[in-house]
């Protein structure tokens, strides 16, 4: 039987806040300082940080600020699970995600499709209940677009194999009219460490990666220890199911780290980064 269940906000309160005046608030004060160099006729991709609005909110809205006022149907976001491994690919079957701003609907008769699919797409529950790297993306989602319906992908595997296995499972089923009318969004941060320079010099090589279009050359650098991101996978799935939906280029918007956001050296920084798939 199909679960009809709400997944509740976990992290409202601490990433971001639980009033929805105050996080309107903190997300159009992101919004209106963020300035994007290129404006796609139409976006396809984007690749989002996920850490708390304070520290990733104002490079967020480097992306975000791309789809205000656009009519979407759909929303396909891939996201990291931090906490809980499992194989594959995991899809909420339940009927939504609250946020303070309300709920968004799952897309169910996708994602029943693509869970009959591909035995490699399941549904961890405990992997999704207290995750909040796909959460975070739901509230300014839910200011630039309004309505829309979900596609929540949770990957914990971080290799190329198995986002083509994800990707290739949801293009199975995937209605080939509705291409145009879907945003994916990829969800991770960047190097996390305790050097500064350290983090400046290998989100500047990721980010160059990923504007090289290149998802095998970052698997490579990630491999490797040249580069670090908390969920690769979200980037090359992103770009895997932007590309067959007709993503030709992409472009960094905006590329930051904790210290420079708050103004001060730190022992510990995580670096972020917004960029646009089209």
């Amino acid at each position: 039987m199909k679960d009809q269940s709400i997944r509740k906000a976990a992290v409202a309160g601490a990433f971001y806040p639980a009033d929805p005046a105050q996080l309107r608030k903190e997300i159009h004060r992101h919004l209106e300082t963020a300035r994007p160099a290129v404006k796609p006729d139409h976006v396809i991709g984007l690749i989002s940080p996920h850490a708390g609005y304070a520290y990733s909110g104002g490079t967020a809205a480097y992306g975000y600020k791309l789809l205000a006022g656009r009519k979407c149907k759909r929303v396909v976001v891939f996201a990291l699970s931090h906490h809980v491994p499992f194989r594959g690919g995991s899809i909420f079957t339940g009927a939504g995600y609250s946020t303070p701003l309300g709920v968004v609907p799952v897309d169910g008769d996708l994602v029943g499709k693509i869970r009959q699919t591909s035995s490699f797409i399941t549904y961890n529950l405990h992997a999704d209940q207290e995750e909040h790297s796909l959460e975070v993306q739901l509230p300014f989602l839910q200011e630039v677009l309004g309505s829309f319906l979900l596609v929540p992908v949770l990957i914990r595997d971080q290799t190329l194999s198995t986002c083509r296995e994800v990707v290739d499972a949801i293009l199975k089923v995937f209605p080939e009219e509705e291409k145009k009318d879907t945003v994916i969004v990829g969800s991770t941060d960047l190097y996390h460490g305790p050097s500064s320079r350290e983090c400046q010099m290998q989100d500047h090589l990721l980010a160059q990666t990923v504007k090289e279009f290149d998802e095998k050359k970052l698997e490579n650098l990630i491999s490797r220890g040249d580069i670090m991101a908390c969920g690769p996978a979200s980037i090359m799935a992103t770009m895997l199911l932007s590309r067959a939906f007709g993503a030709k280029s992409v472009d960094i918007l905006h590329l930051t780290n904790s210290s420079d956001v708050m103004g001060h050296e730190s022992d510990y920084v995580v670096g972020y980064l917004s960029a646009v798939l089209y």
